[in-house]
């Protein structure tokens, strides 16, 4: 009988270990990663409002700055993902920074330019030979905008040296063309929107005209920290994907969490 009381305690002691630890063990935190929200269409918006990101926590980390800022902080390690021009992205490749493409925006806006550009409606600018001496409003120095008018400068047979580029957000790109402050702007969504149903904007050229209908926007991801994580690399890119599909068959709900997100009135905003 001792030994039946020993067996028996010994079975209770483990029983209770065993629910300690059971009790003491901790969830598996889901992984973390931290993305540069730039105010413009982004499909990562819409995955993170409607949970399309599987097991991860994606960190918005808010910057008014363009791509070309955006890259430098992926590329340190600070943040893991931005959104990014092809030209942004080739500076960056060429120049040894740790970052690879991962997502191409571009096929959710088939029909409309990633750039439109835009002169007051009352402007005598109606080509780009009549900017000479005017100035001209880019969101980045060595942005894809920045890049779209130097080619068609050059294609008019000018140079950087015959016009002012003046650094401004997109949010304020708008109100300096119509207080005179700059002569021609360049947008992206949902900024383009806005300017195209305002009777005071006319749109002097889009980036259709300058590279045709495909043209360059990508998402992309530190690349040492996806080799290392590639787990939540994947999730974050399927997640995108998902957001892609959903968002087909939801354009009215898909404007309003870009409204959310950006701060642009719906209205504003395209299809995709």
């Amino acid at each position: 009988m001792k030994a039946k009381r020993i067996i028996v305690s010994i079975i209770t002691v483990m029983a209770m270990l065993l629910c300690l630890s059971g009790c003491g063990a901790k969830k598996q935190e889901p992984a973390s990663m931290k993305y540069v929200g730039l105010k413009v269409y982004d499909p990562v918006y819409v995955a993170l409002e409607k949970g399309f990101f599987d097991n991860i926590n994606v960190e918005l980390v808010d910057t008014v700055a363009g791509g070309a800022t955006a890259v430098e902080m992926v590329s340190s390690g600070d943040v893991q993902g931005c959104l990014l021009s092809n030209m942004a992205l080739c500076n960056a490749v060429n120049s040894g920074m740790p970052v690879i493409a991962v997502a191409d925006i571009q096929s959710v806006f088939k029909q409309a330019p990633l750039e439109e550009f835009y002169v007051r409606a009352d402007s005598d600018i109606h080509s780009i030979k009549d900017l000479a001496g005017k100035k001209i409003a880019i969101n980045l120095v060595k942005s894809s905008f920045h890049y779209t008018w130097l080619m068609e400068l050059e294609k008019a047979g000018m140079t950087e040296d015959d016009v002012t580029f003046v650094n401004l957000s997109f949010a304020e790109q708008k109100e300096a063309l119509l207080n005179g402050t700059v002569d021609a702007i360049g947008l992206m969504q949902p900024y383009s929107g806005m300017a195209r149903n305002d009777s005071e904007c006319r749109q002097l050229y889009t980036a259709v005209d300058s590279f045709g209908e495909r043209q360059f926007c990508e998402i992309l991801l530190n690349s040492e920290w996806a080799e290392k994580n590639p787990d939540t690399a994947k999730a974050f890119v399927s997640g995108i994907a998902k957001a892609a599909d959903w968002i087909k068959d939801n354009q009215d709900d898909a404007k309003r969490i870009i409204s959310k997100y950006t701060g642009i009135d719906a209205e504003y905003i395209d299809d995709s």
